[in-house]
Parts: C-alpha cells; sequence; structure tokens
C-alpha cells in the first residue's frame, strides 16, 4: 500500500442495499483523470449481496459478514483502463446499519487516521463525472477552499438540478442558472453535500467528523452549518459535475403559502428528520428561527393534517429532543 499524505485523497462512498448503483459509481470513482489513492467503502451491512459483487469484480478478497464492530479488508489493485498506478480499496463491513451518517463518520475517521490529505464524500447512487475530483482539487488550491462540491445534477436530465438551490421558482432548478453565480469558476455559499463533497484534513481538524447520531437526513447540512460558523472557506466548483437521481421533495404550504412551506415527513422514520431539523435550528440559528418552524408545524398538523394532535407532539417532542441535543439510538432503515 502507498503511503499517505497531505496531498492524497481517499475516496469514501457509504452504500446500503444498492449493489447496482455502487457498481456504477465505483466505476466513475476508479476511473477518473486524477484518480484517489484509495476508496473505502463503508457497507451499512447490507443484504442484497454486496460483498458478492465486490469480490467478484476483484476488489476485495472474500467477502465479510456483520461482527459487533466494523471490520476492514484492504486490497491493492491496478487502477483500471490505460491509467498507470494502483488504488488501494477499503471494505469495511459495518456490524448493522449505522444510516448514512454513520456510514460518513466511519469512512472520515478511518481515511482522516490513515493520514489522508482529502476525503471525497458520496452515496453509492452518484456517479461523479470523470474528471470531477481533478477540477475540485484544482479549483481547491486555485481559490483555498477548504471544502469544495460539485453541481449535482439530475442522472437523467444534464440540464436541471439534483437538489434545488433556493425556492425562489423552477428557474432556480437549472444548471446554467446556478453557473451564471460562478466568480472565478466557484459559486460560494453554495453546497450540495455529500455528493462528491471534497473535505480538506484541516476542516477536520478544526470541526471535527460528521455527527453520527443524525443517522439520516440532516447530518450534511448540519456539518456544512458548522464549517460555515467556523468561518471555513468553501464553495461549489462550476466546472464539476455529478449525476445524482432528483430528489422529489414533499413540500406542504402553510396558510395558502403566506407563511412558507414545510418539509413533510410521513414514513415511520419522520421522527429523525424532526430531531435532526431541531438540532440545527438549536445550535445555529436565533429563537426567532425556531418558534417560526414551530409555529408553521404547528398550523400544518391542525389545519394541513386535520387536527393531527399526535403528529404535532410526536413533532414537538422529537424537535425540542434535537434542539437540547439529546439523540436516543436510532432504528436502522428497512
Amino acid at each position: 500500500m502507498r503511503e499517505e499524505g497531505r496531498d492524497n485523497v481517499a475516496a469514501v462512498i457509504v452504500t446500503y442495499n444498492r449493489v447496482d448503483s455502487l457498481r456504477d459509481c465505483l466505476d466513475a470513482v476508479l476511473n477518473q483523470t486524477r484518480p484517489a489513492e484509495a476508496v473505502y467503502i463503508i457497507d451499512n451491512a447490507s443484504t442484497d449481496g454486496t460483498p458478492g459483487y465486490l469480490v467478484d469484480a476483484g476488489l476485495i478478497d472474500k467477502p465479510l459478514s456483520p461482527v459487533e464492530t466494523p471490520a476492514e479488508k484492504v486490497k491493492t489493485i491496478p487502477l483500471p483502463g490505460r491509467k498507470a498506478g494502483t488504488v488501494d480499496v477499503h471494505y469495511v463491513r459495518m456490524h448493522k446499519n449505522t444510516g448514512g451518517a454513520g456510514g460518513f463518520y466511519e469512512g472520515v475517521k478511518r481515511s482522516y487516521e490513515a493520514g489522508f490529505g482529502w476525503v471525497w464524500l458520496m452515496d453509492d447512487d452518484g456517479i461523479p463525472a470523470e474528471d470531477q475530483l481533478e477540477e475540485l482539487l484544482d479549483k481547491s488550491t486555485r481559490h483555498s477552499l477548504l471544502i469544495a462540491g460539485p453541481i449535482v445534477i439530475d442522472k437523467d436530465d444534464e440540464q436541471i438540478l439534483s437538489f434545488r438551490h433556493g425556492d425562489a421558482g423552477n428557474v432556480e432548478n437549472r444548471v446554467d442558472t446556478l453557473r451564471s453565480y460562478a466568480v472565478n469558476d466557484v459559486i460560494y455559499d453554495c453546497m450540495f453535500p455529500f455528493n462528491g463533497t471534497l473535505i480538506s484534513r484541516e476542516v477536520i481538524d478544526r470541526i471535527g467528523n460528521i455527527k453520527k447520531e443524525m443517522f439520516i437526513w440532516g447530518d450534511e447540512k448540519e456539518y456544512v452549518l458548522r464549517a460555515e460558523s467556523n468561518n471555513i472557506r468553501m464553495g461549489t466548483v462550476a466546472s464539476a459535475f455529478h449525476r445524482h437521481p432528483a430528489r422529489v421533495a414533499n413540500r406542504a404550504k402553510v396558510l395558502f403559502g403566506l407563511l412558507g412551506r414545510v418539509s413533510v415527513r410521513t414514513d415511520p422514520k419522520a421522527h429523525i428528520y424532526y430531531r435532526n431539523l431541531g438540532y440545527q435550528h438549536g445550535r445555529y440559528y436565533d429563537i426567532r428561527k425556531r418558534l417560526k418552524t414551530m409555529t408553521k408545524y404547528t398550523l400544518y398538523f391542525l389545519i394541513n393534517s386535520g387536527f393531527n394532535i399526535k403528529g404535532l407532539v410526536e413533532f414537538y417532542r422529537y424537535y425540542i429532543d434535537g434542539a437540547t441535543d439529546r439523540f436516543a439510538l436510532p432504528p436502522e432503515r428497512e
């Protein structure tokens, strides 16, 4: 295995039961114009044959079964195609599903302890453009960015953003509109984490690792808010692209839109979203933001949801839990 260093990059891919998506993601990561020195595959105890695929692809020698603590195997493989050199593939099999937050925490922790200068984070359903890492590193060096992200585009339409930028209307969802905000090829104060997000070791030195207790929905936003509160320079690189399935957000108008909208969660894990939202608001926003959020959700549950007292009580409970940093062990994703 190569010697890690401050200029070396470790790619971290968190996966859970999406072996077909993982295949495409890995293919794109390994075929970069500027390859990463190492790839950490954090497997959240997948049950869909992910370890078997990795063995068949020659990325690991044998599968690992979940144990009480995460297990890791490392294999050095030649880079595909005509590229010279090798890449170290670290396969980490988690003992249970720890969500995106737990997976990214584990990948950042291991790559940081190994001495890498940069960590490049993504989910298994994202596909980085061939030159994405090269562009992120180049613009980070040129403009002293400690966190750099690509523009995240719809997997099926390269002119549309996968995640809406702002709330001004459909025009804000277009790639060319977002790129028009760039200054020297960087869109400052804009980030779509963790979708091909490049983070300097200095950031981890200063603000620590991802909050793994958040499990899903909000850990990436919290990390960006934490970085902003510590004056860490970051931005989206207008020449770097990351394909990702479009997110279809369920947002409901409150009082016919007079008070804006709220994000609606109806699945059994909605409480995780409310708890994480409360944590972000309690730590990074003032009391006015918290009161406005609680008012909007109160009206949503009473008016939009037909006097749903149970839903409202659960929202208060978990939002306040988050605001006071009380995190219970979350349930695993199905």
